[in-house]
């Protein structure tokens, strides 16, 4: 197979790197291809990603025919952070051929290296706080929105070119039986009439006062990830471009801040479905037709993604996950939706997986992220 792999330039090639998968999955009814427009803005200037870091798009061609995409990420704010020097790579897609994932995975590893780094990360598309790993388990399952999807030969491509494992995560599965069982509501109610007891109260985001809320927001977001691996503090420019972003989809009463005696001290942040709305727009295309059918699907979406929870550690342990929780789908079930996934939990992240257990969740997805070190001149074969 002649492969030949071309640096992406200019609007028109970001648009066919951008829209590969479309054509990669085409015969695949459980691949979700978000509208073109947002994946465009997503690339662009707008997304402050950019303000500090870089990226490079790379396209696999044979045959006048693209095979594969990649990127090569250098996320300077996370080299900062902890003291390294990795190169990332994101957005990896190829056809079933190995040939084509090493052509894609030489060309990231010898930029990283020509940048002085000795390991080289993903994927992850362009942050931790963005979408990242590979599905290794759940292909039977439609992805939730901003929830990676992939062929089930990636793995086993990564593995064979040299890479191991970083880092697991999971998906579980939350459905309403939470709020049918007794026994969780008789405890969920002694958390809250502790917790109010002790001055600690829930609320609802004021997208009014967004710009003042956001600021003790981010505080307990950075804090409360700190100790999570790979995690990337978002600043202030990052966390404002975000909450605005889901002002325009994620109703007030899907972001829920804990307080004590009015300062903020956690948060649980849940999102519509939007793939359920998108899984009809597979065009990929908002005009004519898309804007339309996302209007009227918006209104008939009937799960949710748990998207985070934060507490900070001196909170910890007093049962306002719990009962955040129960609130959280409490608000959902006033908008008919009853099950949506929680994602990313991760493996080392012990508590977290015991609480999914004891809600009742279900593992349903695995996700991985890989690691390649200390590479030497020579490339794989």
């Amino acid at each position: 197979m002649n492969i030949s792999i071309k640096e992406v330039t200019g609007q028109k090639q970001l648009r066919r790197f951008i829209c590969f998968p479309k054509d990669l999955y085409r015969q695949d009814r459980n691949f979700i291809f978000e509208p073109v427009m947002m994946q465009m803005d997503f690339f662009s200037g707008k997304n402050p990603f950019f303000e500090h870091s870089q990226a490079r798009y790379f396209i696999a061609v044979s045959d006048h025919r693209i095979v594969g995409r990649i990127a090569a990420i250098v996320n300077t704010v996370h080299n900062e952070t902890y003291s390294v020097k990795t190169g990332f790579f994101g957005f990896f897609e190829s056809v079933d051929n190995y040939e084509v994932a090493v052509a894609l995975l030489d060309k990231v590893v010898e930029i990283h290296r020509e940048n002085g780094f000795n390991r080289v990360t993903g994927p992850v598309n362009f942050t931790t706080n963005d979408s990242c790993g590979l599905l290794i388990s759940g292909f039977d399952i439609p992805p939730v929105v901003m929830m990676p999807y992939n062929k089930p030969w990636y793995n086993d491509f990564l593995i064979r070119y040299g890479f191991e494992k970083e880092m697991e995560l999971s998906s579980y599965y939350i459905g309403d039986g939470l709020l049918k069982s007794p026994a969780y509501m008789k405890l969920s109610d002694r958390l809250c009439a502790g917790l109010a007891a002790s001055g600690i109260t829930i609320r609802t985001i004021n997208y009014k006062k967004l710009d003042e809320e956001i600021i003790p927001f981010r505080e307990v977001y950075n804090q409360s990830n700190s100790d999570n691996w790979g995690f990337i503090p978002l600043n202030e420019r990052e966390f404002s471009h975000t909450a605005h972003q889901f002002r325009q989809f994620v109703p007030e009463k899907l972001m829920l801040i804990v307080e004590k005696d009015g300062q903020q001290i956690g948060f649980i942040v849940a999102l519509p479905d939007l793939n359920q709305v998108f899984g009809h727009m597979r065009s990929g295309k908002m005009l004519p037709t898309g804007l339309l059918k996302f209007l009227w699907y918006r209104r008939k979406i009937t799960g949710s993604r748990i998207l985070i929870l934060g507490i900070l550690k001196e909170y910890r342990n007093k049962g306002i996950d719990v009962v955040l929780y129960r609130k959280i789908q409490e608000n959902l079930a006033t908008m008919g939706i009853y099950h949506g996934e929680a994602c990313y939990v991760m493996e080392d992240n012990l508590s977290m997986n015991s609480i999914m257990q004891k809600l009742g969740g279900t593992r349903i997805k695995r996700y991985r992220i890989y690691k390649f070190e200390n590479f030497q001149e020579n490339t794989q074969q």
